[in-house]
């Protein structure tokens, strides 16, 4: 292209106006194709960088709820040994109310 280019220029006086404008149509050319390039370039490394910065936050978000997950798990737990610790409170307090009302009876007479 760029003997092409050299050649046009050199060429330039005999071939008057139609010349500059291919010799400058050539020129831009040039140009275009190489902008072209470090375009793609440039998206190529911007897709990479965007790439990466999506696999951090996939990372980061399963890592995030992993933590969730586990912490969850942890309050359900202690929810159920604190059911388990109410049952049986439950459990104690029917029992002692079933003991004072027997001995109320008994202390009133009511004995069988």
């Amino acid at each position: 292209m760029e003997a092409i280019t050299g050649a046009l220029f050199q060429s330039l006086p005999q071939f008057g106006s139609a010349g500059a404008l291919l010799a400058l149509l050539a020129f831009v050319m040039r140009h275009a194709a190489s902008d072209r390039g470090d375009y793609r370039a440039a998206l190529g490394d911007a897709e990479t960088r965007h790439a990466a910065e999506l696999a951090r936050i996939a990372e980061a978000h399963d890592a995030e709820l992993r933590e969730l997950r586990d912490d969850v798990a942890a309050l359900r737990k202690q929810l159920d040994e604190l059911h388990l610790a109410l049952d049986v409170e439950r459990s104690e307090r029917r029992r002692a109310e079933d003991q004072a009302a027997e001995l109320a009876r008994r202390a009133g007479g009511n004995a069988p």
